[in-house]
């Protein structure tokens, strides 16, 4: 028996949706604003059903729940509800249509926003807007048709049009992911700028003394900071500190701590003073959850004595290799910036011949390998007694090689900053 023709009606309405489509298609392909965009599908989705109101929400797998923008006065705002919750979170579950003529004799349906705003629904088509794998990315949400009920030629036409808009949205956040890729990677390489400017161009010399530095910042870019500051009187300031976070903001943080502590040493203040100052400064410039661990010790050259302030800082170590002893440096308080008010406690020790430290930072002694097993304390400490008895130069190289070994060349997680003081007479 020969099919039936359709009628010309029929077919030409058919055609005028595959224009539709065609047409649509190329709108959607005019901007990568993920914001214009679902604005631009849910006009067109409106348009082309005659529907009086809409919303498309996106679903966030991670979060198991649906989102959208929508307007409250003048400004765009993001509502989010659970997976499951509503009909659209009914299709975004199921995966499933629904069509219906009164969305109040609906069980589902959450008459909360008619109450709330005088608008009334009367039939809704909601629909899953699935990716070329056929994944649920989203749900249209399209209400009030203008005359009659939505019908299977809708359907349809939603169906075929949310291959193009998730076609769009896929491309759209593709793109919004490279943009941010971008940012994030410039932000490292400002950071980075900011933290290698801040560090001593070349290490000074000084007499009676060997002294070596390695500062090597993670791919991440944290807050590590060291420096060689010459003082009246043959002395000299050492410095090691460590900025909690990574980033702009900490290398910001390390950029305000050596602007002042360079305008504050220069007052021949004691260090408990001058560290004191220091914690006010990082305090008041900084968010609750932000801190600096810091040590400070003042060498005179002449006597050997080192006087120190261990603001939470690691334990620096004194080494005396005659002795193949090593001892920490402990003496201090807090981290800066913790509480508005803190008290500082210096101690002194004395370098005699042969006898050196190491100050560090954490990016050392945490230093993983493979198996997320740290470096850790252990290993550093026989690390430096196994080499104190050599150069400072010799000692750095032998440190370096050791957690290089141990890390078995895992990426490096954090900055990795030491220095390295001996009294050679």
């Amino acid at each position: 028996m020969p099919k039936k023709k359709q009628p010309f009606q029929t077919q030409r309405q058919h055609v005028k949706r595959l224009e539709t489509l065609i047409d649509a298609s190329k709108v959607l392909n005019t901007t990568l604003d993920l914001e214009k965009l679902l604005g631009l599908i849910l006009g067109l989705a409106m348009k082309n059903l005659k529907a009086a109101r809409g919303t498309i929400y996106l679903i966030d797998w991670e979060k198991q729940e649906l989102w959208s923008k929508v307007l409250k006065g003048k400004e765009l705002v993001e509502i989010r509800l659970p997976i499951g919750t509503g009909i659209a979170g009914h299709v975004s579950k199921t995966g499933k249509t629904v069509n219906l003529k009164d969305a109040w004799k609906d069980k589902r349906f959450f008459s909360g926003f008619d109450l709330r705003t005088g608008f009334q629904t009367k039939t809704m088509l909601c629909m899953p807007m699935r990716d070329r794998n056929k994944k649920v990315i989203g749900v249209f949400q399209i209400l009030n048709k203008r005359q009659g009920t939505f019908d299977k030629d809708d359907e349809q036409f939603l169906e075929a049009f949310s291959l193009h808009a998730a076609l769009a949205i896929e491309t759209a956040r593709l793109h919004q992911a490279i943009v941010e890729k971008e940012k994030i990677e410039k932000e490292i390489e400002i950071a980075a700028n900011i933290q290698r400017r801040l560090l001593p161009k070349e290490i000074p010399f000084l007499p009676g003394y060997e002294i070596d530095a390695v500062a090597r910042p993670s791919k991440h870019v944290g807050g590590d900071y060291f420096d060689i500051i010459p003082l009246a009187e043959s002395k000299f300031a050492l410095v090691v500190a460590d900025v909690s976070g990574k980033g702009v903001p900490a290398a910001l943080l390390v950029s305000t701590l050596q602007a002042s502590l360079h305008a504050y040493i220069e007052g021949n203040a004691k260090l408990p003073d001058l560290v004191k100052k220091l914690n006010g400064v990082v305090y008041r410039n900084t968010e609750p959850d932000r801190y600096i661990t810091f040590f400070i010790g003042v060498l005179d050259l002449a006597k050997g004595l080192f006087t120190y302030v261990n603001a939470g800082h690691n334990f620096p170590y004194v080494f005396n290799p005659t002795k193949n002893s090593i001892d920490p440096l402990k003496a201090g308080g807090l981290p800066l910036g913790m509480f508005d008010f803190a008290e500082f406690q210096e101690d002194t020790v004395n370098l005699s011949l042969s006898e050196g430290m190491v100050l560090y930072t954490d990016g050392v002694t945490e230093a993983m390998d493979r198996s997320f097993t740290e470096y850790g304390e252990e290993r550093f400490q026989k690390s430096i007694k196994e080499s104190g008895s050599g150069s400072v130069n010799a000692l750095k190289d032998r440190i370096l090689l050791d957690i290089e070994k141990f890390v078995g060349g895992e990426p490096q997680s954090d900055d990795l900053t030491f220095m390295v003081l001996k009294r050679v007479g």
